[in-house]
């Protein structure tokens, strides 16, 4: 895989911005990743691919006009562009769109990916039994090893992460190092219920963390737990390079809730701490204060300090130092509504991150 020299280097990060329509069309979603893509000049040498988007289960979660997943159009859009820029022929598109913590099959339905997958030659796969490896954590935090997926970890793929950038009630933001949880089998997986797991609760406190997050500290406590896993699997699953979905972002819990915004943004990297970094910052929030990248770059994962990366943003077919990342920012900044009540504690667990 080759990249424009300047976004080979893992502190350097793309910013790409298309005008699109307050509500965009699929063609919207999908030109915009064929023109991220041409500003990254990327260019494959006939490697296998494997693009791991961000795809929920639920009636309510999979529409693709929902703004909660990646939308299938972005997708396709980049298989036309990898085929047309020396990809193999096998391009894997691989997530795991349940959300149960059993082997039930996984189900694809109403996402939209079947279809587009269809119409552009690309094959769904779910981590299952016979698709999985396991992987040992070098310096683990939490697991000594996981189950991932296969295709994304075999020798001579290029492995592209694909997440929608939007907030989650209980993350924060999901954004590339929380999208790689889809990899993991599904036994595996459930990294928010384990965190909360080994928080080991007094049980005369009868307030339900999921329902009603306390107080700051509680919360911060579940999101270590959750960071340590992330930073956990990024040490054994490591893309060749990030491209945040951004053409319309989504603000509110990740599921149920939320306000969709027309945004046109790309955010592409091959560290995916830097893309983070920048991701979060471009949605209103301090990414020094998140928990999940501060665990990662203390691990030596990535750098989380914005005047230590260079920001990029393409200008009449050139890639230029980006001069001002401000214009680029969400106005007003993102904010997470949450499923659980509006009171002034749970509201400082968010204000912590501005």
């Amino acid at each position: 895989m080759r990249l424009v020299p300047a976004l080979q280097d893992p502190n350097s990060v793309l910013v790409y911005r298309r005008a699109v329509p307050d509500t965009p069309s699929p063609r919207d979603f999908d030109a915009t990743a064929q023109e991220a893509l041409a500003a990254l000049r990327l260019q494959l040498d006939g490697e296998a691919v494997v693009l791991k988007p961000n795809v929920t289960a639920g009636e309510r979660f999979c529409d693709p006009g929902s703004g909660i997943t990646t939308h299938p159009a972005f997708i396709g859009g980049m298989v036309r562009y990898l085929c047309a820029h020396g990809a193999a022929e096998a391009i894997h598109i691989v997530e795991d769109p349940h959300n149960q913590d059993d082997e039930s099959p996984a189900t694809w339905e109403g996402t939209g990916f079947p279809e587009m997958a269809q119409a552009v030659g690309a094959s769904l796969s779910a981590p299952a039994p016979g698709t999985v490896v396991r992987r040992q954590v070098p310096r683990p935090l939490a697991h000594s090893a996981r189950l991932v997926s296969s295709l994304a970890v075999a020798p001579g793929t290029i492995y592209i992460n694909v997440p929608k950038l939007k907030t989650h009630n209980l993350s924060i933001t999901t954004l590339c190092m929380k999208n790689q949880m889809g990899l993991v089998y599904v036994l595996e997986r459930h990294y928010c219920a384990q965190a909360m797991a080994e928080m080991d609760l007094d049980g005369t406190d009868t307030r339900r963390p999921r329902e009603e997050w306390m107080d700051l500290t509680l919360h911060e406590r579940w999101q270590e737990g959750l960071a340590r896993r992330l930073t956990d699997l990024a040490q054994i699953v490591t893309p060749q390079l990030n491209v945040v979905e951004g053409v319309v972002g989504r603000d509110g819990t990740g599921f149920h809730r939320g306000t969709n915004y027309a945004l046109g943004l790309v955010v592409a990297g091959v560290n995916m701490v830097a893309v983070d970094t920048v991701a979060s910052y471009l949605m209103g929030f301090d990414p020094q204060k998140l928990v999940y990248l501060r665990v990662a770059a203390e691990a030596g994962l990535g750098v989380i300090d914005l005047a230590r990366l260079r920001v990029y943003t393409a200008e009449d077919g050139a890639l230029v130092p980006c001069a001002d990342l401000e214009r680029y920012r969400a106005h007003s900044p993102f904010d997470v509504i949450r499923n659980i009540r509006d009171d002034a504690a749970s509201a400082n667990c968010y204000q912590s991150a501005r």
